[in-house]
């Protein structure tokens, strides 16, 4: 009885991520969208669909190639989900600027990845340690999610921050942890049922939440001013109180407020004696940032450009009087925005 009803679960969850499938490829066609963004949630739809197939109550398993490949897609999903995760909620993310080495060794690892299952059949320590890895990927995966969660000035993309990501990555941070302590739970007729129900639930709601917040996601990056929608002389007489909490911001900003060391959105509101979704608001549809983070460097390394042709002071003196903690993050921010580091751009520039 469990097991029939274990069978309809997966059956429908699949047929619910085939028809994901094909609403994403509709809605793909034609547009120019980056190839994480067209192809990685397809990809993570058949690896669900495989992890379905792969740990069903079938009797006897599924052997030979069908069960290398259903492995192959089933283990590699913990990456996808953070490879996708850390696109959707991090504005800077981007594989292509990881350096050559890093790239490299993640092809070869992906090679051994594919050959391992796909020829050897999964058997040997790797598949623990390829479970440990996944369960490391989901920990920094919610790690990173939190942090950068109140700078994020996108409310739709901080509620699904909130508990999506949270969820998919706890579900696999259980299941590995499974996997990894050899019990036999996940050959459990009861646990393979909660697997299955969970799988449908969390499928459902990420359908759900993708075509809800679709425009939110598709803001990248954030690191540009974008001009106000209206005329001023319109927002003010439509919106008076928002056009007011503008003119504030505008007078901390000619007052150079955003120096302030280790300064939050939390703070700023307080200082602007505003509520912080207004704030988050303002800054993010009228001046078009997507986090907080990116609007004070915009007008930091403005700033610091100013101040490495006009002046001698060490990099490091410059980067602590413009409010960063430490020489790391303005290198970062410099490069980022201006494509080059502060000591190139003063070489550059500076006789």
């Amino acid at each position: 009885m469990l097991a029939s009803f274990d069978f309809f679960i997966r059956y429908a969850c699949i047929g619910q991520l085939l028809l994901l499938v094909i609403l994403l490829l509709q809605q793909s066609a034609g547009k120019k969208l980056p190839a994480i963004e067209r192809f990685v949630p397809i990809i993570l739809a058949i690896c669900f669909a495989a992890f379905l197939l792969l740990t069903a109550p079938f009797s006897p398993r599924t052997q030979g190639l069908a069960r290398n490949v259903l492995l192959v897609l089933t283990d590699a999903t913990p990456f996808f989900i953070w490879w996708y995760g850390q696109y959707l909620f991090d504005d800077n993310f981007r594989v292509l600027r990881w350096p050559r080495w890093s790239l490299i060794a993640v092809g070869l690892l992906t090679l051994w990845h594919c050959y391992y299952f796909l020829v050897l059949g999964g058997f040997g320590p790797y598949h623990d340690l390829n479970h440990l890895a996944g369960l490391v990927l989901m920990v920094h995966l919610i790690v990173s999610v939190l942090h950068s969660w109140r700078d994020d000035l996108i409310e739709q993309r901080r509620q699904a921050r909130a508990w999506l990501v949270s969820l998919l990555a706890l579900y696999f941070i259980v299941l590995s942890l499974v996997e990894l302590s050899n019990s036999g739970l996940n050959r459990n007729h009861l646990f393979m049922l909660t697997t299955s129900i969970l799988c449908l639930v969390i499928s459902t709601a990420t359908t759900l939440i993708m075509f809800k917040h679709q425009a939110a996601f598709a803001i990248q990056p954030g690191n540009l001013l974008a001009p106000a929608p209206q005329s001023t002389h319109e927002w003010q007489s439509e919106n008076s109180a928002e056009f007011e909490l503008y003119l504030r911001l505008q007078k901390f900003i000619t007052e150079q407020g955003y120096l302030q060391s280790n300064l939050t959105i939390t703070q700023l509101a307080q200082q602007l004696h505003c509520p912080e979704h207004h704030l988050r608001k303002l800054i993010n549809q009228r001046l078009g940032y997507t986090n907080f983070a990116a609007f004070l460097n915009h007008y930091r390394i403005e700033e610091a450009r100013k101040r490495l042709i006009t002046s001698h002071l060490p990099v490091l003196s410059i980067a602590l009087d413009l409010g960063f903690g430490s020489i790391a993050p303005f290198n970062r921010a410099f490069k980022e925005i201006t494509g080059e580091t502060p000591s190139s751009y003063r070489s550059r520039h500076q006789v």
